[in-house]
């Protein structure tokens, strides 16, 4: 008797089971490919840049890749606003060491793809990389992801992940970024809400449709000394903590 039941039950668990099997597998099909079109997503710049030689843009000079938007006057203006933006960040904060991939284009159908319209600096696979929409070939906006890329080339991931604040990163950013609203004359300091961009630790939480947060950042890094942020940020890599490091800040 207890051996009939046992076999009843062993041939419901199998009969479950097989029936189980095939939609196990659809879900995880299914899970796979939400999460992989997420990270292609989230991570679509940096896959562009890894991948530039399967695309249609083309390399002019080294690191620069440019599509056919882009004619030869405009290639000769972007190639002389990357120079003035690299001494602009050399003068600043000193002789950079990153070697950032920059892709650019003239196109403005990418932002339909969600690429930046201006410009965004990312974290490849292998590489530092920047990518310049139609209204970003110029040399404030590469000064500015010139600066994110070797603040990210010269600290390790963890220091990146659990030091670094957003306000910081972007407030290193617009100080060599001179459009209009960024200049000195044209930040109403009283105005800004200082407080509120500093509790903004992650970068995905940082309003980067505000002026006036990029304003509250440029002020709050204004009182660090600029020329020694290569040597601070290498402190962070050998295990400071980031207020130890940039107390006046605080």
């Amino acid at each position: 008797m207890w051996q009939a039941r046992t076999s009843v039950i062993m041939y419901m668990m199998n009969f479950s089971m097989r029936n189980l099997a095939p939609r196990f597998k659809i879900f995880i099909v299914v899970c796979i490919a939400f999460f992989t079109a997420f990270f292609i997503f989230v991570k679509k710049e940096a896959i562009a840049c890894e991948l530039v030689g399967l695309s249609h843009f083309y390399e002019v000079s080294p690191n620069l890749y440019i599509d056919t938007s882009i004619g030869k006057r405009q290639q000769r203006e972007l190639l002389k606003a990357i120079q003035v933006a690299t001494q602009r960040v050399s003068e600043v904060y000193g002789t950079p060491a990153a070697s950032p991939r920059i892709m650019a284009t003239a196109d403005p159908r990418y932002a339909r793809l969600g690429f930046s319209r201006t410009g965004v600096q990312t974290s490849g696979f292998f590489r530092e990389c920047i990518f310049l929409g139609s209204k970003g070939l110029n040399t404030d906006v590469i000064a500015h992801e010139l600066v994110h890329a070797e603040v990210r080339h010269r600290t390790n991931l963890l220091v990146e992940l659990i030091q670094l604040p957003a306000w910081f990163i972007e407030g290193t950013g617009v100080k060599v970024d001179y459009r209009k609203p960024f200049l000195a004359e044209n930040i109403d300091v009283a105005s800004l809400d200082q407080a509120k961009v500093r509790s903004v630790f992650f970068l995905k939480d940082f309003p980067f449709n505000n002026v006036e947060s990029y304003q509250a950042a440029l002020m709050a890094i204004e009182p660090m000394s600029h020329k020694d942020l290569y040597q601070r940020l290498e402190r962070l890599n050998n295990g400071e903590q980031f207020e130890e490091v940039f107390t006046e800040l605080f």
